[in-house]
């Protein structure tokens, strides 16, 4: 999967050339009257007939106003439909009419070329079939000259589909073939290849060793043990602040003892889609070695019925010291999480401590398949998550969360409970009882169960948030270099 800049003139005849409406200077003079005429509509159009040779397909986008976000929707929208995966041949689009030092439409472009490179890898590649149609994954961006700000704007679309494409196939994969052993070893297998990562694995019997009993509570039923896997990247000095991602990554979920019904164990090999997104965080982060300490923890796990089972009323120790009454074990989620969260706080003291997961179908209920859920103890970190969302929409929302919500998490047995009693509230009532678990670190919660997967002709893993979260990152490093700059450093 490659972005690379070109000109037109060096555009190959075998590829998809994608140009703006407004930006008509930029059109080659031998496809001009084809592009006058289909400049007459005001929606989008794509042909293959009339190209002179010049390309093998051709679309006119309609609109170049991508700091609009209806407007951004709309072209992606309408890209998706015209590059059905996999993509044979190269892509190239225009992108010399953008003022890419605006930081907006920067971010925009960016958004669109990610959503492009996506395309070039679709569930049915994934390996499964005895025959089947591979991506070349070439996008070019065609550009009147090089300058800073397009070297910039491909290499981190490029970072950016790469660690979307890690994440995607991650969770695509089967869980037969994607254990909490093997989401283990792969990860390992990574941080050897690459210079300044670090891989450490917790086995089951670490993960008791060290008292995380409620990630230890939700694997133990299953025949393939749970795994704690912590990777870090050391982009700055020893003693600087890590940010730290951690991951729910429950490799299949039956619901255990509280055993969902068939239907809705369909998709459930995809509750593992938190830890593969900061998994792939991280081969972002390294990509474009950022001047950063950057850690992602993945709390992997098989929830299942088998005799070892946890029991709807266990009490279990966890990390943090919590006892915790276990009402649904369904709710597990929470559980692996609640360990992870208070294990990447006590160990790293991160200035931020964000966690991805696909926790609750009540986010989804409020706010449907496009938007994450954002329920966060800190001011400041919500703002540059929100801002972050807001340049590259990759859309969130806040929720509500403060003591009000104490009632939903607490038991007559035990410290808390995973459980609430009643139906309401219930995706706040999961992020009240994380929050018990971050040990005062400024923590941000992103339930992202309606924005985890794309849905289309076949149910697929989306990457989403990693633009998000890279924004942020990027936003980190931006303000460090601006602080240098400020203070003549």
């Amino acid at each position: 999967m490659k972005c690379q800049l070109t000109t037109l003139t060096q555009c190959p005849a075998d590829a998809h050339l994608i140009l703006w409406k407004a930006h008509a200077n930029a059109w080659p003079q031998t496809l001009r009257p084809l592009l006058d005429e289909m400049a007459l509509s005001s929606e989008s159009q794509t042909t293959t007939f009339g190209l002179s040779s010049k390309c093998l397909q051709l679309t006119l986008l309609s609109s170049a106003d991508i700091e609009r976000p209806e407007a951004l929707r709309q072209l992606t929208e309408y890209l998706n439909s015209v590059l059905p995966g996999p993509l044979s041949h190269p892509v190239a689009v225009d992108i010399s009419g953008f003022d890419l030092a605006n930081r907006v439409v920067f971010a925009r472009l960016r958004t669109l070329l990610v959503a492009v490179m996506n395309r070039f890898y679709q569930l049915p590649q994934l390996g499964y079939r005895a025959q089947q149609a591979q991506s070349h994954g070439q996008l070019l961006l065609l550009v009147a000259e090089h300058n800073p700000q397009s070297s910039d704007l491909a290499a981190q679309a490029q970072a950016v589909a790469q660690g979307m494409l890690l994440s995607r196939k991650l969770a695509d994969t089967p869980a037969n073939d994607c254990r909490p052993h093997d989401v283990a070893q792969q990860a390992e297998s990574w941080a050897r290849e690459h210079p300044q990562t670090h891989c450490e694995i917790l086995d089951e019997n670490a993960i008791r060793e060290q008292g995380l009993g409620c990630l230890d509570a939700t694997g133990k039923g299953s025949d393939n043990p749970p795994r704690l896997v912590t990777l870090r990247w050391q982009g700055g000095a020893e003693n600087a602040p890590y940010y730290a991602f951690v991951g729910k990554g429950i490799t299949f979920d039956t619901g255990g003892m509280w055993l969902k019904e068939g239907e809705g164990m369909r998709t459930m090999k995809y509750d593992m889609c938190g830890a593969a997104v900061v998994f792939g965080l991280m081969e972002i982060v390294k990509t474009l070695q950022l001047p950063l300490n950057v850690v992602a923890v993945m709390a992997l796990a098989e929830n299942m019925p088998g005799v070892n089972a946890m029991l709807p009323g266990d009490v279990v120790k966890s990390h943090a010291g919590h006892s915790v009454e276990i009402i649904n074990t369904d709710a597990e989620g929470r559980l692996v999480l609640a360990d992870a969260l208070s294990y990447a706080a006590t160990r790293f003291n991160p200035a931020a401590l964000i966690d991805v997961a696909t926790l609750t179908g009540a986010v989804v209920k409020a706010l449907g398949y496009d938007i994450s859920g954002l329920m966060s103890n800190d001011s400041p970190l919500s703002r540059q998550l929100q801002q972050a969302a807001d340049l590259t929409q990759d859309r969130i929302w806040p929720l509500p969360l403060d003591e009000s919500f104490d009632s939903q998490v607490k038991s007559h047995i035990a410290d808390l409970t995973n459980t609430p009693p009643n139906n309401a509230a219930i995706a706040v009532s999961a992020a009240q009882f994380l929050s018990k678990f971050c040990h005062q670190s400024p923590w941000a919660h992103l339930d992202v169960s309606g924005t985890a997967l794309s849905r289309g002709k076949f149910t697929q893993a989306s990457g989403r948030p990693a633009l998000l979260l890279t924004q942020f990152l990027l936003d980190i490093c931006k303000g460090k270099t601006n602080e240098k700059d400020s203070t003549g450093m």
